[in-house]
């Protein structure tokens, strides 16, 4: 690895190749990253199928009206206030089965446990935490955060020419490590979209935030494809650099397909908040069914034979 550093506050890091031999492993590698399933589009899920209610005995019924105040489907929508009834019932017992008893605990030397564990081990081995925070400015460079694997004390800083809110909607990616193996991550990310030149001036004139952000030169994504700056961290740390690169590489192979359904939820989020504001929800009705055991339970009869616990 060699450095340039065309600013003394920022160090852009490069593959000691040269350029062509750079391009060419950045296309191989890239080919390899993916994302194994859907990325949300913004599409409403399949409701759930609710069960068939149970045919409850009513001995007595009390019903009082109440003035309720909720939080909104979505930030900036006025909250869903409204009158509701609230219906309280006690019923006959309808005879439930009892739960299934907690299994007993094992300890970790038993060999059943330590062959789920050695299972385990060995199908997940390829599977890593990512945790990672990205700051969005304009929606053409991001200020990221990573922990390689979850580890707190292990962050590298960057500032990334890419959009990274074009990385939710998926929490699982795949991509070819400097070692030429596959990694598989468990994306666990942040984004928050930051406020533009003008009001970030404000906001410092106003003592806010300290002082405006200060990107370096990247080169348009257009241009020059996904490309990144580290800033603060040890650049030399493979686990650290594998992330920051294969998120890159993820974008060069998959980035038409996560821009679209990142536009495709943005364009849901917008029909859904006009259809709120048109049509404002009204809270809902709310019924309470309690009942006493005809017959106390396994657990209840355990803990009278047991007695009181100190």
């Amino acid at each position: 690895m060699f450095k340039i550093k065309p600013d003394p506050f920022f160090v852009v890091l490069f593959a000691s190749l040269p350029l062509q031999a750079q391009e060419k492993d950045a296309v191989s590698s890239a080919t390899t990253a993916r994302i194994p399933g859907e990325i949300a589009e913004g599409k409403p899920d399949t409701p759930m199928q609710r069960p068939e209610p149970l045919a409850f005995k009513v001995k007595n019924t009390i019903t009082r009206q109440m003035q309720v105040e909720e939080s909104p489907e979505m930030a900036g929508l006025p909250p869903i206030k409204g009158k509701i009834k609230v219906t309280v019932q006690l019923v006959a017992d309808p005879g439930l089965v009892d739960p299934a008893p907690p299994l007993p605990a094992m300890p970790i030397t038993d060999p059943a446990v330590l062959a789920r564990l050695a299972e385990y081990r060995a199908k997940y081995r390829l599977t890593k935490i990512a945790f990672v925070s990205a700051s969005v400015y304009e929606h053409k460079r991001t200020l990221i955060s990573c922990h390689p694997n979850g580890e707190p004390t292990q962050v590298i800083t960057a500032w990334s020419n890419l959009d990274f809110n074009h990385f939710s909607g998926f929490s699982r990616f795949e991509t070819k490590g400097r070692e030429g193996v596959m990694q598989t991550y468990d994306l666990m990310m942040g984004i928050s979209d930051m406020p533009g030149p003008v009001r970030v001036k404000r906001l410092v004139k106003a003592g806010q935030i300290d002082k405006a952000p200060a990107p370096p030169n990247l080169p348009d994504l257009a241009v020059a494809g996904p490309a990144f700056v580290v800033v603060e961290g040890d650049a030399s740390d493979p686990e650290a650099m594998n992330l920051l690169q294969g998120m890159h590489d993820l974008y060069r192979n998959e980035g038409p397909r996560m821009k679209a359904a990142y536009q495709a939820r943005m364009k849901a989020q917008a029909e859904r908040r006009a259809y709120l504001l048109a049509n404002p929800p009204k809270p809902e009705d709310v019924t309470i069914q309690f009942w006493e055991r005809a017959t106390p339970s396994a657990a209840g009869i355990q803990n009278l034979k047991e007695g009181p616990k100190p």
